[in-house]
């Protein structure tokens, strides 16, 4: 994320990283910042920005006049009653109170949360405060936090109340509420939301509502259009289920980033970009949750807005990543890369980073085929906590030929206050927050629609090779890595190494004997090679180990039905489609059987 996690398991941190005890730190850290007098002001200047304040007039600013616009524009979405923050500033008492503190925190670029350095990409919404701006926050604060004209005060925001895009056309809740246990790490839970369309819909924007906001960090969403998070939800008592990784079954849906934190504003998606909802469709919500000192009901709701016509332009995400971290112990500038060259010329619309607590400096880029160098973003110090994804104000052109590339850095010392483990251990790539990741999420199109073919090829014959390099590093760390064997097995197929994979597959069944997964992609396999004695044998084996895979059961149904035996066949097919409803092979496998049964002799 990544934001894929277990009810219990969450944030093992050995810091504290509620908010309200950060803004402390920050306090103690940063209070030479904040001079009693105008004279002894120093302002902060970041070093790319060559702006530096000039003071006013001693005694000049005020709340009324200077302050509160400001605060109305950057601050009241999130430190509102009702809203995520814990620090309410919608009055001049509330400011007033909080003045040292609020001129430490923008001073060190804390608040507002935006991560992005500006000149490294043109993105909407921007939060960031420039120095103009913080310097007079911190010459208000120093000079005694001034009320001013009561005349001068800017009429309050009109808050939109409810949803902020209007009526949706559809809402969807969570079945039932979750209680989130009073004090404890942070929890990671899974809601599987049916969506009830009747027919296809086009969906142009999706805006969530946490439900309570105070304890819910951020939420991560994808859809499934079978019915197997369902059975991962039966499994696990309560609402939901545990876990930081979703279920295999689902997907983000072209391209899209469904996502939500704190502060995020719902927006459509540009001209074209809406995407294809079906029936029988569910909506998979991850959330991050944060216990307060008392138990909390959380219960999400998602609106969805509809769109009249189908998507005119293919939405395509560009994931590169750095699945082979390995972190060492005191490590305080580790790097991390991945790159991807396009085959064809396309717009990049958003970048989505993501990493944990050692995550240092992020680095998204593209050098075009003149060698120039194009920034997409730059965070120089990334902070887990406020992650999200950015917007780009226009549409980024990328010729073909085009290298888009990611270069994380990573501190792994002590001196990382953020860092989960003390003292410092070795850390590799993995879902757990006390583990690492580096992931750069790049939304594009193809210019032309036509391209998207070429497009998917390569970047799938990309992620085909990274599969086996990933696996085989995994293997080195531990050869008893059965999802590793799995993973490397099933990418060497399509390569045409099925010995190779076969291997793989039966080190797998010999490790774990009672798992079904080795002797289903046997039996894929072998399918493959046409050798349908033992590919049944395979099958069958898996069926006896897991009776509820639909896959196994078509694969054999199509076994039986090559063979002449069509009853056999028709039995698995109809246990597939038990099992999945929306298993199309097995529904075309039972039509063909009916037409052969009518086809006059």
């Amino acid at each position: 994320m990544s934001k894929r996690q277990n009810n219990q398991a969450g944030a093992n941190r050995s810091i504290d990283t509620d908010p309200r005890r950060l803004l402390l730190v920050f306090g103690v850290v940063l209070v030479g910042l904040a001079a009693v007098a105008l004279g002894m002001l120093k302002f902060l200047r970041p070093a790319n920005e060559e702006e530096l304040y000039v003071p006013r007039p001693k005694g000049s600013i005020t709340y009324n006049k200077d302050v509160a616009p400001l605060f109305y524009e950057r601050c009241l979405s999130c430190h509102r009653p009702g809203e995520s923050a814990h620090l309410d500033l919608v009055s001049y008492g509330d400011a007033k109170k909080y003045a040292k503190l609020i001129s430490k925190v923008v001073a060190s670029r804390y608040m507002p949360p935006w991560l992005p350095q500006p000149e490294f990409g043109d993105f909407l919404e921007e939060r960031r405060l420039t120095v103009d701006q913080i310097g007079l926050i911190q010459q208000w604060a120093a000079e005694g936090a001034v009320e001013g004209n009561a005349a001068d005060l800017p009429p309050p925001p009109k808050w939109v109340e409810g949803w902020q895009l209007g009526k949706p056309d559809l809402v969807i809740t969570m079945p039932e509420p979750y209680l989130l246990p009073a004090n404890g790490k942070d929890v990671y839970r899974n809601f599987v939301i049916p969506i009830p369309v009747d027919k296809t819909r086009f969906v142009q924007a999706v805006e969530f509502r946490p439900g309570n906001p105070k304890v819910v960090h951020h939420a991560a969403m994808r859809i499934d259009t079978t019915q197997l998070s369902r059975k991962v939800d039966a499994q696990d008592p309560g609402p939901g289920f545990g876990g930081m990784t979703f279920p295999e079954s689902t997907t983000v849906p072209n391209g899209q980033f469904l996502n939500w934190q704190p502060g995020k504003l719902p927006y459509r998606s540009p001209e074209g970009f809406s995407w294809v909802l079906n029936k029988n469709t569910d909506l998979v919500v991850q959330l991050h949750m944060r216990p307060s000192d008392k138990p909390e009901t959380v219960q999400a709701s998602i609106g969805l807005f509809f769109a009249d016509n189908p998507p005119s332009k293919e939405a395509f995400k560009i994931i590169l990543d750095a699945q082979t971290l390995d972190i060492p112990a005191g490590e305080k500038d580790y790097i991390a890369t991945d790159s991807f060259t396009l085959p064809v010329d396309v717009e990049a619309y958003a970048v989505f980073p993501h990493a944990h607590y050692l995550g240092k400096e992020l680095q998204g880029f593209a050098t075009l085929p003149d060698g120039t160098k194009k920034w997409l973003l730059r965070i120089k110090q990334w902070d887990f906590d406020w992650q999200g994804d950015y917007r780009f104000r226009q549409p980024v052109f990328l010729p073909k030929g085009t290298t888009v590339s990611m270069q994380f850095s990573y501190d792994n010392s002590k001196d990382n206050l953020r860092n989960p483990n003390s003292p410092p251990k070795r850390v590799l790539f993995g879902p757990q927050t006390t583990d690492e990741m580096g992931e750069l999420w790049i939304q594009a199109a193809p210019r032309l629609r036509s391209d998207l073919a070429l497009l998917t090829e390569a970047y799938n014959e990309k992620e085909l090779k990274k599969v086996v390099v990933v696996s085989e590093h995994k293997l080195k760390l531990d050869p008893r890595n059965v999802s590793a064997h799995l993973q490397l097995g099933k990418a060497l197929i399509p390569q045409g190494r099925g010995p190779e994979a076969l291997e793989h597959f039966r080190a797998a069944a010999e490790i774990e004997p009672k798992n079904d997964q080795p002797h289903y992609f046997m039996g894929v396999t072998y399918r493959l090679q046409q050798d349908l004695p033992r590919a049944k044998q395979e099958l069958l084996a898996a069926l006896q180990l897991n009776s509820e895979n639909y896959k196994t059961h078509g694969n054999l149904a199509h076994i039986y039905l090559e063979e002449g035996d069509i009853s056999r066949a028709q039995f698995h097919f109809e246990n597939a489609l038990r099992i999945n409803p929306d298993d199309a092979l097995a529904r075309s496998g039972l039509q063909e059987i009916a037409n052969a049964r009518n086809k006059p002799q």
